[in-house]
């Protein structure tokens, strides 16, 4: 359900002569890691405020974070949003929250950064970027690995020619269900499908992403070739938990990706444990193959390995743009905030995710629930003022 609109000041913010104010609507696990520690290291940002509607555990966050300023109770979020004193709104709430939020941010006037996936359905990413233009206003879906530096060489590897054209794309990304046990809890958003939860709507969007980006093909939905789901023990029939998708590319080329929540164990009975997490990304083409081993998260670690059918294979990392721009500390975060600060003030980002490539990102995704049998992803009920009016 929509949350309930109070009377309120929807001031539209001024842009700060100093550093980009960002507020945080929920007091999310994922925000240290995607933004404050990255904003911690630049110049023109600052994350003053967080929204939690538990007022004793936003204090704590806040706390615990060296952000000023919170939010509390039940229009904890709506107060953030209307502030005139924040510039920039960051949504890493449940997925199904994701439009409504982004909508009620950029309807006050605020830029926009948000949690992949992006909204519930692509109808619902037309309709975020369409009022971002209409107002003039930055909204960026924080798909934050294809803005580092590994990612990118990978690509230009891919299409630089220097191995010929693509033949097949295989990318993974998965949990060992040992993992995952102690980082999921049963009631976890996840697993939530009126909240817009599945594997695919969490983990699958990375190898997505992965496949599009390196071939060059994000700017149209994949065609979804065969799609085999694996259901969540507490909602089988609605939530993946593992989905394997297989997809037609140009050329005759093909892909395949494997998401999983929950990795089995190795063996015929499955009793040998999986330790390790697999993201890995491996394009074949007509004269060899390169593979990029920590596709999503380079810069804690990455190799990527090129062995071309003749000559000698050779290893690359990538943690700095070859020109030196960058910090081999940046984090994917940092390089993903550097791009959005960058596209607010006006100037011309090192890389950018456009409109086009989340919206079809969507209809991908799409595409694979409907191939696999399973339902789409209910969206949300929230009406934009805007468009009510129209």
């Amino acid at each position: 359900m929509p949350s309930e609109q109070p009377t309120q000041n929807t001031t539209t913010a001024t842009p700060s002569p100093g550093p980009l104010r960002i507020g945080i609507l929920g007091a999310a696990r994922i925000a240290p890691n995607a933004l404050i520690k990255p904003a911690q290291s630049h110049p023109d940002v600052a994350v003053t405020a967080v929204a939690c509607r538990d007022a004793a555990r936003g204090t704590r966050y806040a706390r615990k974070w060296g952000i000023t300023r919170t939010f509390s109770g039940p229009n904890a979020y709506h107060e953030l949003v209307a502030d005139p004193e924040i510039d920039v709104v960051y949504i890493p709430l449940p997925n199904g929250l994701h439009f409504e939020w982004s909508m009620r941010a950029l309807e006050a006037g605020k830029h926009i950064l948000v949690e992949k996936p992006m909204t519930s359905t692509a109808e619902e990413a037309r309709q975020i970027f369409a009022l971002a233009e209409k107002k003039g206003l930055v909204a960026l879906e924080a798909m934050h690995s294809v803005f580092h530096p590994a990612m990118q060489r990978m690509r230009e590897i891919v299409q630089g020619g220097e191995l010929g054209k693509v033949k097949s794309v295989e990318t993974t990304f998965g949990l060992p269900g040992i993992i995952s046990r102690f980082i999921f809890g049963k009631d976890d958003v996840r697993f939530n499908y009126d909240l817009a939860g599945g594997c695919m709507m969490d983990m699958g969007v990375y190898p997505i992403a992965a496949t599009r980006f390196v071939t060059g093909t994000d700017s149209t939905p994949l065609e979804v070739t065969s799609a085999m789901p694996t259901g969540h023990p507490s909602d089988p029939a609605r939530i993946d938990r593992a989905m394997h998708a297989t997809f037609a590319l140009p050329d005759s080329a093909t892909g395949s990706m494997t998401a999983d929540l929950a990795l089995p164990g190795r063996g015929p009975l499955g009793l040998v444990p999986r330790l390790l997490p697999q993201f890995t990304l491996g394009v074949a083409l007509d004269g060899g193959r390169v593979e990029l081993w920590n596709y999503a998260g380079p810069h804690v670690y990455h190799w990527i390995k090129v062995r071309p059918a003749r000559g000698a294979a050779r290893t690359e990392k990538a943690y700095k743009y070859k020109d030196g721009r960058g910090d081999a500390a940046w984090s994917t975060y940092r390089y993903q905030l550097e791009a959005f600060v960058d596209k607010v003030r006006g100037r011309t980002p090192w890389y950018w995710i456009e409109p086009t490539t989340t919206i079809t990102e969507m209809e991908t995704v799409e595409r694979v629930y409907a191939k696999a049998g399973m339902p789409p992803r209910v969206p949300s009920s929230y009406k934009p003022a805007e468009s009510a009016s129209a």
